[in-house]
């Protein structure tokens, strides 16, 4: 029986968003112009070089004398005092604020950043809200993306005090395949597995390279931020976010934050390094049920099992080693605190344990939208008393946030203390000094196409997929013998050509291919009735590991009376115990490229990928596993380091 009440609401729900998309898009495209109006007649004069004792030194306030916080030959520490002493509050305030920008965005990502910033134009964030440190969203050219940066420091520099930008971004070096939610592939930038894919190799040193490859080509293009790595662990594999840990283990987790901080930080921070954003401390990983906490359905982490302190070991490993910004998650961690409130709201957790137990000195960001959007355990709380509880429980920084006014506010109605702001702001000061960027934001353009995916990162970067992929079964086929007749299902047929004879119908075949893609069955509920909620849902799975009823059949199907290679994504653990059964040889990847899986089934290399988390045998066993211990499900398919060789 039709459902004529359900039809109506998904047909006035589809209606509305596009009438929401054309008012977005009218008012941003009506107020674009005047927005670069106001930005014209608004910009101080250029900065300056001035010479002294045969040095050059840029004179970024405009005042035709070296102020100490210009002088580079003076400690970081020594030159952020000074210009804290020159600030006003609301380029102090703006400091501690970091918002998108994009640049080639899609439909998607536009109109979540217009959801979020309205009209406003970056450059009206700087030149306006004193706001000076923004993450890309959107898919530039390397060179686009550098040109645009340069820009904006140009506009940076011709503010009152000429307090430069600070760029950063989620990952965009993956494999189209190993992305998810915060992590992207950029086109231009070379390619490398995912997280899960690094700790498949069980290698820190592929880690370190892949960070100081990274690093160069960040540099490249004036991203001097890295909103990663996950060190969070894999203990629940519904979770949707496995993909961007370092898997189950935490002394693995440990091992490969530590390498991943060396290469993109190196040794001492300086103007060749680029700055790693830890997340999210005290680890992510527990979510109950295994739902993310960017949703209300999500917004528990639980720690049946008693091993929080388990999830805290990456953290000391990279707080000892020199880290500088860390990001908190959305959730509550259920009964660990005094209060039930959301990470960024926890006093406990950012002040008493990160700040005294631990020893973390550096900038506490908040992960994006805590203030707006993902408030968990404080919604009865109005927007200023939310900044205002956030603040004193140690946050330092706002991601995703825009409207600087509520906090100018709690300021001015002694709410919230000058002494209080100038400790966040220091903390950021000194690492934008630190970075060098007070004395050379720009980079040159001319060098980007020689230093960004260059023949030695590309090779670097398939080096390290060939070592992600992990073999689980093998009954005699591989490597395929060449002149093997291949049907492909899933993957580039083009490429498949290059390794062998390929059919156009399973039944002409000797061998037929398979790649499935990670298990989603469903979305995760999002909990709250808003539109982006609604969206954002649809990135989220639900806790089913069960790949479907038509996959299932197709493999049933193939396996019938031809021999079946089956090709996994597991940037999240699903069920293979039925499927494996059906295979005669079944592979595991973690964001790789066509041409890698195609190598490696016909021996091109040997695979020697261990499974960084285990797989489970039933959703039975996984709803009775605790979210916070690692691999502890019952009579997994394959336990935590499987994995075969030819």
């Amino acid at each position: 029986m039709i459902n004529f009440s359900t039809i109506l609401k998904k047909i006035l729900i589809i209606f509305f968003f596009l009438i929401l998309i054309l008012i977005l898009w009218i008012s941003f495209n009506f107020f674009k112009p005047i927005e670069k109006i106001k930005i014209k007649y608004s910009v101080n004069d250029p900065v300056q070089i001035l010479k002294i004792d045969g040095k050059s030194f840029r004179d970024l306030n405009k005042n035709n004398k070296l102020d100490i916080y210009e002088d580079y030959r003076l400690d970081s520490i020594i030159r952020s005092e000074d210009l804290l002493d020159q600030m006003n509050l609301e380029e102090k305030i703006g400091q501690m604020f970091h918002p998108p920008f994009t640049l080639n965005p899609d439909i998607w990502m536009l109109i979540y950043e217009m959801a979020i910033r309205g009209s406003k134009l970056t450059e009206t964030q700087i030149l306006f809200n004193n706001i000076s440190h923004f993450n890309l969203y959107g898919n530039p050219s390397p060179l686009e993306l550098a040109v645009r940066i340069n820009y904006l420091q140009e506009i940076a520099s011709k503010t009152r005090l000429g307090i430069p930008v600070t760029i950063s971004s989620d990952p965009i070096h993956e494999v189209p395949k190993g992305g998810g939610v915060a992590s992207f592939s950029v086109d231009g930038f070379s390619k490398w597995p995912s997280q899960l894919g690094f700790a498949a190799t069980k290698n820190p040193n592929i880690v370190k390279e892949f960070g100081e490859i990274a690093k160069e080509e960040y540099l490249a293009v004036g991203i001097r931020t890295a909103l990663h790595p996950m060190s969070d662990l894999a203990t629940d594999p519904r979770w949707a976010r496995n993909f961007g840990t370092f898997g189950s283990d935490a002394i693995l987790s440990n091992k490969m934050t530590v390498a991943y901080m060396n290469g993109f930080q190196g040794s001492k921070i300086n103007n060749n390094s680029v700055l790693t954003m830890v997340k999210h401390f005290p680890g992510g990983g527990p979510q109950e049920k295994g739902l993310d906490p960017h949703l209300f359905s999500g917004k528990n982490q639980t720690y049946p099992g008693n091993n929080f302190d388990y999830h805290l070991i990456p953290f000391k490993g990279a707080i000892e080693n020199n880290l500088k910004v860390i990001m908190p998650y959305y959730g509550i961690p259920v009964s660990q605190t005094n209060e039930d409130v959301a990470m960024a709201y926890n006093k406990y957790i950012l002040t008493d344990l990160l700040r005294e137990q631990l020893g973390f000195s550096g900038v506490i960001c908040s992960d994006w939208g805590i203030i707006t959007g993902r408030h968990w355990g404080v919604g009865s709380l109005t927007i200023e008393e939310r900044y205002e509880k956030s603040i004193n429980a140690g946050i330092d920084q706002f991601g995703g946030e825009t409207d600087t006014s509520h906090l100018i506010k709690l300021v001015k109605d002694n709410k919230i203390s000058q002494k209080r702001i100038n400790e966040s702001v220091k903390r950021i000061l000194i690492n934008k000094f630190e970075l060098g960027l007070f004395d050379n934001p720009y980079v040159n353009e001319e060098q980007v196409k020689y230093k960004v995916n260059t023949r030695r990162n590309i090779e670097a970067g398939l080096d390290a997929q060939r070592q992600s992929l992990v073999l689980l079964e093998n009954r005699g086929i591989l490597p395929l013998k060449d002149g093997t007749k291949i049907f492909i299902d899933g993957l580039d047929i083009e490429i498949g050509k290059k390794f062998g004879p390929v059919v156009n119908q399973p039944s002409d075949a000797d061998v037929v291919i398979m790649y499935i893609h990670t298990v989603f069955n469903g979305n995760q509920e999002s909990g709250i009735n808003r539109i982006f909620d609604n969206f954002l849902s649809t990135l989220f799975p639900n806790g089913d590991l069960n790949f479907n009823k038509e996959i299932k059949t197709k493999i049933k199907n193939y396996s019938s009376d031809k021999e079946l290679i089956i090709i996994v994504d597991l940037n999240r653990p699903a069920i293979l115990e039925e499927i494996k059964n059906y295979s005669s040889a079944l592979i595991g990847t973690f964001g790789v490229l066509d041409e890698i899986i195609f190598e490696g089934i016909y021996g091109k290399f040997n695979p020697t990928g261990k499974l960084p988390f285990e797989i489970p045998s039933s959703m039975e066993s996984v709803l009775n596993q605790k979210e916070d211990l690692p691999d502890d499900s019952l009579n997994p398919t394959y336990v935590y380091g499987y994995g075969l060789s030819y």
